[in-house]
């Protein structure tokens, strides 16, 4: 997830740069030299925001999936001594 975050940001940032240069009529090497200047900055971004959400649903998931076999578990246990007693 971390990696598809900073590539779609970096090339996000690269084609704004491009556009930006196009529409102000600027030169080709200082446009391609700030496009990759912001690729590398977003896509340093885009890697801690991706690694962020990846962290974030894992760790939903992980507790989401801990309370429900919690919850069978003790169904199991309120049945078994459902049929002791």
């Amino acid at each position: 997830m971390a990696r598809s975050y900073s590539a779609v940001m970096a090339l996000i940032g690269m084609v704004v740069v491009m556009l930006r240069g196009m529409k102000n009529g600027a030169g080709f090497e200082g446009t391609v030299a700030a496009g990759l200047c912001w690729m590398v900055l977003l896509g340093a971004v885009g890697l801690v925001v991706g690694f962020i959400a990846a962290q974030t649903v894992d760790e939903s998931v992980r507790t989401t999936i801990e309370a429900e076999l919690a919850a069978m578990a003790g169904a199991k246990d309120a049945g078994k001594s459902a049929e002791i007693g």
